[in-house]
Parts: C-alpha cells; structure tokens; sequence
C-alpha cells in the first residue's frame, strides 16, 4: 500500500481507519437518498438538488483543506495534492487549487461557499471577477453575491461580465483596449500525441466573426456529411468536423484532400458573419453613458467597442414598449425581413429552446402562415434546425409567457418540456 508520509495532512493508520468508517457513513446517506425515490418518498429533482448542495459543499471543504496543506508545508503544490488525493484530472485540480487561494481573502463568498448557497461555478466565476477588480470588492459587494444565489452559473457569469466591465470602466480602465492587447495564438506539437495544436484568445468582438464563421461552415459540412449517404465510419465526429472547419477557413484547402476550395463557398462564409450589438440610446448620446451594451448571444462588452464602429457600419432604432416587447409594423409576405430578423435577435437572442445563436436559427410563424398567421416579430420566434422541426413534427404550439417562450401541444392544455425529443 503506498505511504502517505509525504502528504502534509497524513495521520496514524487508526485515524485512517476512522476517516474510512466516516466514508462508509456517507456512502450509506447518500443510497438512502437514491432509494427514497426509488420507493416514492421522495421526487428525483429534490434528491438531485440534495446531492448538488453535497457536491458543493465536498468541493468547498476540499478548497479549505488544500490551502491548509499549503499553510502546514509551503513546498506543498496544491492542485497536484487535489489531483493525487482526490482523482482529479489537472484542469479540474488546477481550477480548485485557483479558488482555494482567492477564498483565503473572501470570507462572505467562502461562508456562502461553505453553506452550498452558491456552486463552484459561481466561485470560479466571483475568482474571475476578483483577478479583475479585486477581492475585496467583489466579497463586499452584496447585491452581486444575492445575484450568484439567485441565478444558475451560466446566467451568472453574464451578469457578472456586466458588473466586473462597469467597475473597470468606473476606474478609467479601457477595458476592450486591454483584451485587444492581451489577445494571442499559440501553435505547439504534443509531444505525447505527436498532434499539433493551436490556442487562440481574442476580444469579444473578433472572436464571435470567427465563432460565427466556424459555425456556419461546420454547418456546411454536417450537410455535406449526410449528402451522399454515406458509411456511419466515414462520417466525422462533432469535434472532427470543427476541426476540419477551422482548417478550411484558415488554409482555404480541403481538409481531406488538400485541393482548393471553391472559391464561392468562401464568399458565403465570409458574408454570413454578423455581430448584433445593442446599446441604448443614452449610451449612444451621452444622457446615460453608464448603461449596459452587449452582443447579442454573448453578453455584455465594454461600452469602448462603439468608438471601434467603421463608418459604413449599419445602424437600426429600435422602439420598445413600456414591458420591454418590440414593437413593429408586420408586412404582408412569408419569409421575415432583415429588419425583422434583428428585432427577433435582439429580443429572443437565439433559438427559444436551447439558445443557439441567432445565425444557427430560422424564424417560426407563432400562428402557422397556412392558417392565417402574418410575418409581424410578435408572431414570430427563433428557433434552431432541431427545434423548429420538433415544434411541426411534434404539431406543438408556441405561447409566450414573460421572457419565455413555453411549448404545449395543438390539442389539449398540457405543457411540453423545452428540452422534450431533442439530444
């Protein structure tokens, strides 16, 4: 059995002994959980929430133990501590390790850590935003934190892009200034694979032209795939074709055969790229500069990004009314205009079900066109390949409630789930 000796938080093999017993303990609480659902006393939601706030707290206790480790023997490395003892793989060591350091100085969002108010997600995302602005703020800032207790991470973190790029812009930090000139590319061989490599990190703005063009192109070829009908071995996988993309885009050669592109598919690559920026007019004219600005489909960027527009950059007002709805005059004809397309854009900001970005989705009558329905945005809705089908296939009908869009069937009151049939 390997020796323990050189950890600096090894004990006596009785106290060993006593750690396993208390194991044991927890393994027997969490089956009865599991079996609570099994015999019906308890739902599966709830006992999956009582083992995420488990799950957080194991990772919070973790963080703690680590930095202790390192206070106890500062030759200990901790991420390689938490990857030994715990099994981790080096990201998710070094992203613990990461947080168990800034925790040290952040006593607020240790406590509600601690307590499984908030995740790890919401950690690493208050970590980000305290390398940016500094701990302090961030831990006495409360109305962020309640933010991180209130929303899911992935909706927090753009929330907190928002408040980290207000604080910077109130420090006279030109905050696109400085992603542009932290943006770089790296190209290395591993060494253990033989494979090359390329790293890239742009600003928001250049990386979502490229986003797009991956995207739009690895659409392409997913077409392409299923075109010929193919033998199930020679066609990629998801992450094949995206690498495929991205080496067309670059060399403008086929990544199978190494012969030119045709020239045509480049262009429409090129012109498909679009970035819908919205910024509210006092932040256009100058009444209310400290307003938020984003990407649709991305979130908040720094308010620097308008002094980058070019001249020939296309504008378009907008008018909302008093709830946020836009409004706009439908006209009568099918297929929805580009000044429709971008209402629905900036509205919905991508598909109604999954969130695919808006140069991924179609527009969906609301009221089928064959039944009467007019090309008005209200009667309109964004929604990826995948879901548009699954909405006519499955003869489902779109209602909106608030800023959600909720699928019921044609017939009948029942509410369809928005992930219902889709992978």
């Amino acid at each position: 059995m390997p020796s323990d000796r050189g950890d600096p938080l090894s004990r006596s093999d009785e106290e060993i002994v006593g750690v396993g017993g208390i194991e044991s303990q927890i393994d027997d609480l969490i089956g009865q959980l599991c079996r609570s659902v099994e015999r019906g006393d308890a739902g599966a939601d709830a006992v999956l929430r009582a083992l995420g706030r488990v799950q957080t707290r194991v990772a919070s206790r973790a963080c703690h133990l680590a930095r202790r480790a390192c206070e106890a023997d500062p030759s200990v490395e901790p991420a390689d501590l938490l990857r030994r003892q715990m099994r981790l793989g080096w990201r998710e060591a070094n992203r613990l390790s990461r947080v168990s350091a800034f925790l040290a100085d952040m006593p607020n969002v240790t406590e509600r850590f601690a307590s499984a108010e908030i995740a790890l997600g919401h950690v690493n995302t208050l970590v980000n935003a305290a390398e940016k602005v500094g701990q302090g703020v961030v831990d006495t800032d409360h109305d962020l934190l309640e933010a991180a207790c209130r929303t899911l991470p992935d909706t927090f973190y753009r929330h907190a892009v928002g408040w980290w790029n207000d604080k910077l812009a109130e420090a006279g930090v030109d905050v696109l200034g400085r992603q542009t000139m932290e943006r770089e590319a790296k190209l290395w061989v591993d060494q253990r694979t033989g494979m090359g490599v390329l790293n890239v990190r742009l600003a928001p703005p250049q990386f979502n032209h490229l986003k797009q063009a991956v995207e739009v192109h690895n659409l392409a070829l997913l077409r392409r795939d299923g075109k010929d009908g193919q033998p199930p071995e020679q066609v990629r996988t998801p992450k094949q074709r995206k690498a495929d993309a991205v080496f067309e885009l670059l060399t403008g050669r086929d990544s199978a055969t190494g012969e030119p592109l045709d020239a045509a598919l480049g262009g429409r690559i090129r012109a498909s790229t679009q970035l819908v920026l919205v910024a509210p007019q006092g932040v256009i004219d100058g009444t209310s500069p400290d307003r938020q600005v984003e990407i649709v489909g991305t979130g908040p960027v720094a308010r620097e990004i308008l002094a980058t527009l070019s001249p020939d950059t296309e504008l378009a007002g907008m008018i909302f009314g008093g709830s946020g709805r836009v409004l706009w005059l439908g006209r009568n004809q099918r297929l929805a205009n580009v000044p429709q397309r971008l209402a629905v854009a900036v509205r919905d900001g991508g598909c109604f079900a999954c969130g695919a970005p808006m140069h991924q989705c179609e527009l969906h009558h609301v009221r089928p066109w064959r039944d009467g329905g007019t090309t008005d945005v209200d009667n309109l809705v964004a929604a990826c390949r995948t879901h548009h089908k699954w909405v006519d296939s499955e003869e489902l009908v779109l209602q909106r409630h608030g800023t959600r869009w909720v699928a019921r069937p044609r017939t009948g009151t029942g509410t369809v789930p928005r992930d219902t049939g889709v992978d």
